[in-house]
């Protein structure tokens, strides 16, 4: 596909049901502006966003897990009598795909290129054996369950416009996954900025990240200059995300590489190294891994 592609839906019959209360949705609904409405069953979880156009919903991934994708038609069936028309992904992981066979089809799924690759290398499988061992609930939703890869795969950049609304699909290298995107509505200043930032969350860095990308992104996604940023998981809120992941990096770079010049090792960095501005964030396993890919960026590696 070309590096920028713009994909025109004509237009369809569609009325958008009456306006309903945040409340008639649930307490884990959030509404956003006027037809974005985000949804997590609990704070850490992964975001499903609901977009209503003129000719049909947009949604920004699918759940945690299969109970939460059933919970998630459950809401779009509440906001209107149309099926998504699409799904965009932020990513190729589990968590924000494993829902996609409960809205598709008819729902067209949109993803990075390298989306594919790495959904079908997925463990997605043994994920499910272990929440039906784990969940006994899950069981009857989990025999339905069908991996979807994408229709779409798109390289660096993509517009999707659909009745009123025009979303901008961005490529962001190396910041969580192998395939991860923004998406930016430009009219309506809202993003959703990945897992490239979390809400009170320590990022989950793989070997072939770079903290650098990371922070390149995020200078991309605040030149944007959005009213809301909504992160992969994490309650949405405002460019304080982004100050707040700055400042975790910046002061990750610093002692790390304070300590380097001191002539630790990688190891003793990990034992000794505390954070204590960040207690309070989830995630703490994963510690290990930014102190790796600290000690990666202050010696060029």
């Amino acid at each position: 596909m070309k590096a920028r592609l713009a994909v025109f839906v004509g237009a369809l019959p569609f009325v958008l049901a009456p306006p309903l209360q945040a409340q008639d949705l649930g307490p884990h609904v959030r509404k956003i502006k006027d037809g974005i409405y985000v949804y997590a069953a609990k704070p850490q979880d992964s975001n499903v966003s609901f977009i209503l156009t003129r000719e049909g919903p947009v949604m920004i991934d699918t759940g945690q897990t299969p109970a939460d994708s059933h919970a998630a038609m459950g809401i779009l069936k509440k906001l209107g009598s149309q099926p998504a028309r699409f799904i965009v992904h932020t990513e190729p992981h589990d968590d924000h795909t494993v829902g996609d066979f409960v809205f598709s089809p008819p729902a067209v799924v949109i993803a990075h290129a390298g989306a594919t690759e790495s959904l079908r290398k997925a463990s997605t499988a043994e994920r499910n054996q272990k929440m039906a061992a784990e969940y006994p609930e899950m069981r009857e939703i989990l025999k339905g369950y069908r991996q979807v890869l994408p229709h779409i795969e798109y390289q660096n950049r993509m517009t999707l416009k659909l009745g009123e609304r025009t979303f901008e699909l961005i490529y962001l290298k190396n910041v969580h996954s192998e395939a991860d995107t923004a998406i930016w509505l430009p009219g309506e200043r809202v993003l959703w900025a990945t897992a490239a930032v979390g809400v009170k969350r320590f990022p989950n860095i793989r070997p072939f990240l770079t903290i650098p990308d990371i922070l390149a992104s995020i200078k991309l996604m605040r030149a944007l200059n959005p009213e809301v940023v909504i992160a992969g998981h994490g309650a949405p809120g405002t460019t304080r995300i982004f100050d707040e992941m700055e400042r975790y990096y910046g002061l990750l770079l610093e002692r790390v590489g304070g300590m380097a010049r001191e002539g630790k090792t990688l190891e003793a960095i990990k034992a000794d190294l505390r954070m204590p501005e960040f207690d309070d964030w989830a995630g703490k396993e994963r510690f290990p891994s930014n102190v790796d890919a600290a000690w990666r960026a202050v010696k060029g590696n």
